[in-house]
């Protein structure tokens, strides 16, 4: 009987490594880039994921059977690297924003359409920037993971409703900061 119980722990061990290194593939690209919002030291950034599937490996935490396993990791990075910073919201750099548009057309037209990208995407940026790093932020979460807003309010420890009122001023903000630039652009 001790031997079927041993092996009964080995499957479930098993199964739970096979969980967990899935979690890990599956997420850590989605941790990486939130996690180069929050610092951009990017081993820092790598360091701290480490640490955090390490404690949930320590811990025996099943990932999969978390409800929102996405918004759970990245609640759970936020709080390794501001733990690791030792501050809250103060170094929070900027949104980076990856726009891609491919014309093919002749040399000349890529270039000029390469140069207007690229204006706009600096005016994007610069709008961005003006925000307040809660704004920022909850944009960034809402728009760039796609998480739903009780998932942004348990990361950003605030309640649901200021999540939306953060997500609606920021958006707000960026319509009237980007409506005269996009106007002036074309």
């Amino acid at each position: 009987m001790h031997s079927s119980m041993k092996n009964l722990n080995s499957l479930n061990n098993f199964e739970f490594n096979l969980s967990y290194s899935l979690a890990f593939k599956s997420h850590f690209d989605s941790l990486y880039k939130y996690g180069i919002k929050v610092t951009n030291n990017s081993e820092l950034v790598k360091d701290c994921i480490q640490e955090l599937f390490y404690r949930i490996w320590k811990n025996n935490i099943d990932v999969s059977a978390v409800t929102y396993p996405k918004s759970y990791l990245i609640k759970g990075l936020r709080r390794q690297i501001l733990n690791v910073l030792e501050l809250k919201y103060h170094q929070m750099d900027t949104v980076e924003v990856e726009e891609s548009i491919s014309i093919d057309f002749s040399p000349e037209d890529y270039y000029i359409q390469s140069q207007v990208e690229e204006n706009l995407r600096l005016k994007v940026i610069k709008a961005l920037n003006q925000l307040s790093k809660k704004q920022r932020e909850a944009i960034y979460l809402r728009y760039f993971e796609n998480l739903e807003y009780f998932e942004i309010a348990e990361i950003m420890n605030i309640n649901i409703q200021s999540v939306k009122n953060n997500v609606q001023r920021g958006l707000s903000s960026l319509k009237d900061l980007l409506g005269l630039l996009l106007f002036c652009t074309f």
